[in-house]
């Protein structure tokens, strides 16, 4: 019982910022089927730092890409401002499984609370009918 509450004690505040991206943006390829699973290991609340999604912006396609060229690493166009009120909280139980199309817009706020919210991420793309893009990060 002991070991249970040192884990917990030890890992709060773990998970920073992610900015509003699209995976597509990072992981290109024509046409695009970036897929992004996201496993829960803790519960994932508003207050310790969920996923946040604009639903339905994936239908409305890729809005930037991150390129590599001669000078680097860069993007090809700025970043959108979103209006905040257009996201909305997925919040769900360790175990939970959530999936994740690449042109969705998502975004997660740093973990600020007292409980830990780990979790594996994992992105896919289909390797069969698709290019590679080549100047990809």
């Amino acid at each position: 019982m002991k070991r249970k509450k040192i884990l917990a004690e030890v890992q709060p505040g773990i998970g920073g910022e992610v900015v509003p991206h699209q995976d597509n943006s990072f992981l290109y390829t024509e046409p695009t089927t970036c897929t992004g699973l996201w496993l829960a290991l803790e519960d994932a609340t508003i207050i310790n730092g969920c996923i946040w999604a604009i639903p339905g912006s994936q239908k409305n396609g890729l809005v930037r890409r991150m390129v590599r060229g001669e000078g680097g690493v860069s993007f090809d166009r700025p970043s959108p401002t979103y209006n905040q009120n257009d996201f909305v909280p997925i919040e769900v139980k360790a175990g939970s499984l959530v999936v994740i199309h690449g042109d969705l817009i998502h975004q997660s706020f740093e973990n600020q609370s007292s409980k830990s919210r780990h979790a594996y991420s994992l992105h896919v793309v289909d390797t069969d009918g698709c290019k590679w893009a080549p100047d990809n990060w």
